[in-house]
Order: structure tokens, then C-alpha cells, then sequence
């Protein structure tokens, strides 16, 4: 493998499989070559020294610790058991059901039906594309095709970020619901004989988002995640890969992303200001990039955010009746009033030393994002 510089990070060269499905995503600016180079380094754990190493206990401790007990633990459970446990249980147990191969296309049918009893709102099927794993997590991936799994946020608890008052915090509680709900789906496709590796949405050794809408589940949205014709950006996402060629499901244009670049609404309301307002050729693809260090830095220093999602009338109002209303009005539903909400944030211990290394970021070399958005 070549190594190359890219904005000022070591990257090395990793092409597509011979389909190149982020090709298909309609209306996205592409360039093939740039988008074959992947970072070797995790952007965050590079430039956050409080990420790093020991630090890292001591950062959890410091900043999270309200949340330790009640939200973080109860989720690492099932990271636990995916890295520790999970391919021992799947060696035993498709050993155990070995037979006849079933069909792709009912073994597809059954795992949507078994996934919705399961509580995930999204079920979709595309090539894995490594080239967004991170790197030295290959081995957590062991198969070309690709389940993708969305679980929907609680609306009520969304509606009310961020705000320190908050007792439950709706990415942590989708995290927990959905790590273990995807290992007992795993477990359904190995009782069909069918080898797999199941990954929770508490974990970043691939970027979900991709291949959700190569999955056809949805939208890039212009805060950098997932919008779906379902609930917007109120989802979370997993993964499956399975030793079974299940039919693959394509790209869709449902007129998300396109409404994203007429609201905007999430670029105006980020008290980081880390979404910014043009899009940019960012490792070959057109989009707004967002700040990961702007990002973190505000959530870890204000305890909570979440500003991008509740602030997005996807979500309020639900895509159907936001879409009609754009359609008929020419106007963002809500935008006013959204605009004039005064979230309330609160600050934590350390909370200067991390806007700090923000700003030094910004001294050395410009944009922070040159340095170290990385390798998404």
C-alpha cells in the first residue's frame, strides 16, 4: 500500500470493491480518487489529548461522570461482549445449526421481520466499503455484505436537549436498546446456520452513516449524519455483516437532501459552530464537513448538545408535513420559532482546557478541520 499526504495527515491508498456504491447516491459530488484514501490515524485520539492513553479514564471521569453510572455503563455491556465473547458464540452456534443454505432473498424477508419485532425502525443490505472502517478494525468486519440497522431516538427526550436538567440522554438510551438488540438478531441469523459479526452503534470502527444510504435508508444530511423519510435525523445506527449473499437494496432520492440545503437550520443553531455554511471537497466528496474537534469540544465542555438534531424541523414535524409544506409555501416550517430558542447549557470542570486546545488548533495552520477531521 502507497502512502500519501492528505491535508496534512499520513493516508494510505484503499480502493472500492469493483461496485462502487457511493457512486449511486444520487446527486453527490464525487471523486473517486480522493475517496480512496483513508486516514491511518483516529482524528480525535490524535489531536484530544484527554482521549488519550491513561487520559482517557480521567476524561470520562471528569466530564461524564454524571452520566457514567445511569447512561454509559448500561450501554458498554454489549460492546463488551462484541469484542470479548461474540465470535466464540458464533463459531458454537452456527456449528450447532449447520444444514442446508437458506435462500437469500426469505432469509432477507425474515431478518427485516425479525429486526422491526426488535425494535429497529430502518433494515437495509449493501457492500461493506472499507474504506470507511477505520484502520486495524478489519477484523471486526469479516464479510463483503452488509446488514444496516436504524433505531429511532426518543422524540420527547430530543425535544428537550440540550439541557443539563435532562436525566436521560437519547443517544446513550439508543445505544443501550440497540447494542442489545442487534446481538439478538445476530444470534436469529446464526440459528440459520449463517456465520455473521454483529456491531453496536457504541462504536466507531466504521462509519455507519454511509452505509445507511448506500443501503438506501436515507439522506446525507447537512449536519454530517443521516436524514430518513421516517424520522429525519432521529436515528441511530448499527451493523451486520453475514456470510450470505443477501439482495442488496440501492440508494433513494427522497428530496431530504436537497430540502437540507434550502433549511440549513442545524448550520445556523451549533453553538460550536462546526457545521459550516458551504459545502467543500472533503476526501472526495462534496459536503459539509463537520468539525469533529469544534464538535466534541462544545458537547464535552457544555455536558450535552444534540442542537443539530432538535433543531432540524425533519424531526419536530415529521419529513412528510415539512416536505408539503416547503412544497406548497416555499418556506421552512418552524424556522422562526426554532431560531429563537435559548437552549441552556452548563458548563463542567476542565471545561476552558478543552475550548482551549479548540483555539490552538485554530492558531496552527487555520481551520482546525486541516489537521484533524480525519478520515470521514
Amino acid at each position: 500500500m502507497r502512502l500519501r499526504e492528505y491535508r496534512g495527515q499520513r493516508v494510505r491508498f484503499r480502493p472500492a470493491l469493483d461496485e462502487d456504491r457511493v457512486a449511486l447516491i444520487p446527486g453527490v459530488g464525487y471523486r473517486p480518487d480522493e475517496l480512496n484514501l483513508c486516514s491511518e490515524v483516529e482524528p480525535l485520539l490524535e489531536n484530544v489529548p484527554p482521549l488519550r492513553g491513561p487520559n482517557a479514564l480521567k476524561y470520562v471521569w471528569t466530564h461524564h461522570r454524571r452520566e457514567a453510572l445511569t447512561e454509559i455503563l448500561p450501554a458498554a455491556p454489549a460492546l463488551v461482549y462484541m469484542d470479548t465473547l461474540q465470535n466464540r458464540v458464533d463459531a458454537h452456534m452456527v456449528k450447532k445449526h449447520v444444514g442446508p443454505r437458506p435462500d437469500p432473498a426469505q432469509l432477507k424477508k425474515d431478518i427485516i421481520e425479525h429486526a422491526a419485532a426488535l425494535g429497529f425502525s430502518h433494515c437495509g443490505v449493501t457492500l461493506l466499503d472499507r474504506r470507511f472502517v477505520v484502520e486495524g478494525s478489519d477484523e471486526g468486519f469479516p464479510y463483503p455484505r452488509a446488514i444496516v440497522l436504524g433505531m429511532e431516538m426518543h422524540r420527547e427526550w430530543l425535544m428537550q436537549a440540550p439541557n443539563y436538567r435532562l436525566r436521560r440522554y437519547p443517544d446513550y438510551d439508543v445505544y443501550r436498546r440497540a447494542g442489545g438488540a442487534v446481538h439478538r438478531l445476530a444470534n436469529f441469523i446464526r440459528r440459520q446456520g449463517v456465520s455473521c459479526s454483529a456491531r453496536v452503534p457504541f462504536n466507531g470502527a466504521a462509519v455507519y452513516p454511509v452505509h445507511a444510504i448506500t443501503a438506501g435508508l436515507g439522506e446525507l444530511g447537512a449536519f454530517g449524519g443521516v436524514v430518513t423519510p421516517e424520522f429525519g435525523p432521529r436515528q441511530r445506527f448499527c451493523m451486520i455483516t453475514l456470510d450470505a449473499e443477501l439482495p442488496l437494496d440501492s440508494p433513494r432520492d427522497f428530496g431530504l437532501a436537497e430540502f437540507c440545503e434550502k433549511c440549513l437550520l442545524c448550520v445556523a443553531k451549533c453553538p460550536a459552530k462546526a457545521i459550516p455554511e458551504k459545502p467543500l471537497w472533503w476526501r472526495g466528496v462534496y459536503k459539509r464537513k463537520v468539525n469533529d474537534l469544534k464538535c466534541w469540544a462544545f458537547f464535552t465542555a457544555w455536558h450535552t448538545c444534540a442542537v443539530c438534531i432538535n433543531a432540524c424541523p425533519l424531526h419536530r414535524y415529521g419529513p412528510l408535513e415539512v416536505l408539503d409544506h416547503y412544497e406548497r409555501t416555499g418556506e421552512v416550517k418552524g424556522y422562526e420559532e426554532i431560531m429563537a430558542e435559548k437552549p441552556a447549557y452548563r458548563g463542567t470542570p476542565g471545561s476552558e482546557e478543552l475550548l482551549e486546545i479548540v483555539r490552538e488548533s485554530e492558531l496552527k495552520g487555520g481551520s482546525p478541520g486541516s489537521r484533524m477531521e480525519g478520515h470521514r
